[in-house]
């Protein structure tokens, strides 16, 4: 087993251990059951999980949260929560993303501008080569019958 998951799992059955303790330390291991519910647990485990950059869960491929919430009972836990500071990043970056889609229409515009301005000055550059070839071609023609 991986040692991070191992670490992991070893993590949260301590916890479910320490939970499920009953509160009477009579001697009698009989009363401790577990009454945490798969939410409780699955907050544990991602607690207990390392995370990576942007916050993802290293070995997890769905989050708790991920998981109808016809599978966990009733509790106030169950909302999601919007961390203002988040939305406000994601707010700003939408924001940016705008900016920048709209500098890009801005560029591609202006390039295809220029491109047409290229090509129109190409086709004067070959018109007037055209017309300095002739003109070369008369002058030599000259130059070679006033030498003959």
């Amino acid at each position: 087993m991986d040692p991070v998951i191992k670490g992991v799992v070893d993590l949260v059955e301590a916890e479910i251990v320490s939970q499920s303790q009953p509160l009477s330390d009579d001697g009698d291991s009989t009363g401790a059951s577990t009454n945490l519910s798969l939410l409780q647990i699955n907050e544990m485990v991602e607690k207990a999980v390392p995370k990576r950059k942007r916050g993802r869960l290293v070995g997890l491929t769905r989050r708790a949260s991920s998981y109808p919430a016809s599978s966990y009972p009733a509790s106030s836990s169950q909302a999601p929560y919007a961390d203002p500071m988040i939305l406000e990043e994601l707010h700003d970056k939408d924001e940016r993303i705008g900016a920048l889609e709209e500098q890009n229409t801005t560029i591609l515009s202006e390039n295809a501008t220029i491109r047409s301005e290229n090509a129109t000055i190409l086709a004067e550059l070959a018109s007037q080569k055209k017309f300095n070839t002739e003109i070369m071609q008369k002058r030599d023609r000259l130059m070679s019958s006033s030498s003959s």
